[in-house]
């Protein structure tokens, strides 16, 4: 049994053969041209999903930014706590650290309104 192109003549074999390997190297072309078109603009879509990233978040940012001041406020150094309040932030007159270790700052210890260690 033989295929059905080496049934025909063999002008007719040798042009189907011909189109056969042009429609696979035409194939081949596209193939690169797909890759190539797709690693060539690869910084511009990679900023541009950025982009459409910030643009989704940034809403939510009116919300989430003060929500996790909030909850880590009490982690924060006397300093920062001092900074982010604009100078309204005071020590708490009762604190756990009554022995004023030399973890809390010298603000604290010296220099608040009620300042754990009242004499220097």
């Amino acid at each position: 049994l033989k295929p059905f192109w080496l049934k025909r003549s063999g002008s007719r074999a040798l042009a189907l053969i011909f189109l056969c390997l042009s429609l696979s190297a035409a194939m081949a072309k596209a193939v690169y041209y797909k890759l190539w078109a797709m690693t060539a603009n690869w910084t511009a879509r990679k900023n541009y999903g950025w982009y459409q990233v910030w643009t989704r978040m940034m809403p939510w940012a009116f919300v989430t930014v003060p929500g996790a001041c909030w909850f880590t406020f009490g982690w924060w150094s006397d300093d920062w706590k001092k900074k982010a309040t604009l100078g309204i932030w005071e020590p708490p007159l009762v604190h756990w650290d009554t022995n004023m270790t030399m973890y809390r700052t010298d603000f604290v210890k010296y220099h608040a309104q009620y300042p754990g260690i009242p004499y220097k």
